[in-house]
């Protein structure tokens, strides 16, 4: 499917990324001309397709490591990630997410939205989507 997207006046396509992780009918990430938008994610194993035992700490944790998969898959890295909205089921959890999320990213964090839910599939605790960005050659022409 052609998109609109242009790159020096040329229509690009949009690229999917499945990690054969998703749980629903959706991929996992996008890759749209010089930006990826990544599906939620939670702290499911890839081995397991189950949440990783250990408590709302390791399953943060394992949710940053999914996502920066994802990322990595789509040409990618934490770096280029703009934008981050975070769901969680318990406020409570907010000092743990702060903390594992600045040690993958660092200095320069994306923006960043934080909510509250009542519920998430699978039982999970946690689930953070991601937009990157990056100037120069796009994502979809240097994955041709």
């Amino acid at each position: 499917m052609i998109h609109p997207l242009s790159d020096k006046g040329h229509f690009m396509r949009k690229r999917v990324i499945r990690s054969g992780s998703e749980i629903g009918p959706y991929s996992s990430a996008v890759v749209a001309g010089n930006h990826c938008y990544v599906a939620g994610t939670g702290g499911f194993s890839p081995e397991t397709g189950k949440l990783v035992p250990g408590g709302i700490e390791e399953e943060i944790r394992q949710t940053m490591q999914n996502l920066e998969a994802n990322l990595e898959r789509a040409g990618f890295e934490l770096r280029d990630v703009v934008s981050a909205t975070c769901y969680l089921r318990r406020m409570s959890d907010w000092a743990a997410l702060n903390k594992i999320y600045a040690d993958y990213l660092g200095d320069e964090p994306p923006a960043r939205a934080a909510v509250v839910v009542s519920d998430m599939p699978a039982g999970a605790s946690i689930e953070i989507t991601f937009i990157a960005w990056r100037s120069g050659q796009s994502a979809q022409t240097a994955a041709e």
